[in-house]
């Protein structure tokens, strides 16, 4: 595998991770070892994800070995994560943690397309991390921030044709930034508003937790995480959005964008 260097881990929000379909291997020489990676809608691309949240249920699914599957909501939704041998360090702490609590998760996104069409997304972990809720709330903090700034280059491109050059998409070259959110226009056309409304309900779960912890004692507000309501583990079928982008909302008041890169190590210690 010489040749090619650790990619960067991506702060994606979770609703937008399970709109994705788009896989592709980049560069002219797309041998079995060059980096697989996952376009999102809003021009993320993807070979591995940093992602927060609460991990609210797990099980052992193995038969010969252990293997560890678990569910991690944030405030977009819920994702599958899974750990086995060949991540034996992610698998013993998924193994040891108990549910609910927050968590941080680096690993690489994994598309699956079932024999109907549907296309699943889950991640393979290779680092788990239990963390603080000011850990969480720092994640969200900065995945808005980057979500924010791809949208914005998404409605400074304007209109795009609609192409079917990328439906074989490991046929793709390589790209720079600009070229991915074209790209991901061509291929999803991103409903900007949509993926902004996401960004404000992330935003408005810290609101609401600040508001809760304010009204109940300091002993109440040291408890474990309340983890939302979901439905059994099971194979899950993300439904991306295929409407145009629309220029509804002014987009001045967002901030300016930072020279500051995504994760390279799983280092929590200290903002990335």
């Amino acid at each position: 595998m010489a040749g090619f260097s650790r990619e960067v881990a991506r702060r994606i929000f979770i609703e937008e991770l399970k709109s994705s379909n788009y896989s592709f291997r980049d560069g002219e020489d797309q041998h079995q070892y060059a980096p697989q990676y996952l376009l999102t809608p809003t021009g993320a691309k993807c070979n591995r994800v940093f992602v927060v949240g609460t991990l609210t249920e797990k099980d052992d699914i193995g038969s010969d070995a252990e293997y560890w599957r678990g569910r991690i909501v944030d405030p977009t939704g819920s994702i599958l994560i899974y750990a086995g041998q060949y991540q034996p360090e992610a698998a013993q702490i998924l193994a040891n943690i108990e549910a609910p609590a927050f968590v941080a998760v680096v690993g690489k996104p994994n598309l699956y397309q079932t024999e109907d069409g549907n296309i699943i997304i889950s991640v393979r972990a290779e680092s788990i991390q239990r963390v603080d809720e000011a850990t969480r709330d720092q994640w969200i903090m900065d995945a808005a921030r980057r979500t924010l700034e791809r949208l914005k280059a998404l409605w400074s491109a304007g209109p795009v044709s609609v192409s079917s050059d990328f439906s074989t998409a490991d046929k793709a070259p390589a790209s720079l930034p600009a070229q991915d959110g074209q790209r991901a226009l061509e291929h999803y056309h991103t409903d900007v508003e949509h993926y902004m409304q996401m960004v404000i309900r992330a935003l408005s779960s810290l609101r609401g937790d600040l508001s809760e912890d304010r009204s109940k004692p300091k002993a109440e507000t040291a408890t474990k995480p309340e983890a939302k309501v979901e439905p059994p583990l099971e194979a899950e079928k993300p439904g991306p959005r295929r409407s145009k982008p629309k220029k509804s909302s002014p987009l001045n008041a967002w901030p300016e964008q930072e020279n500051e890169e995504e994760v390279e190590t799983f280092n929590l210690g200290k903002k990335s």
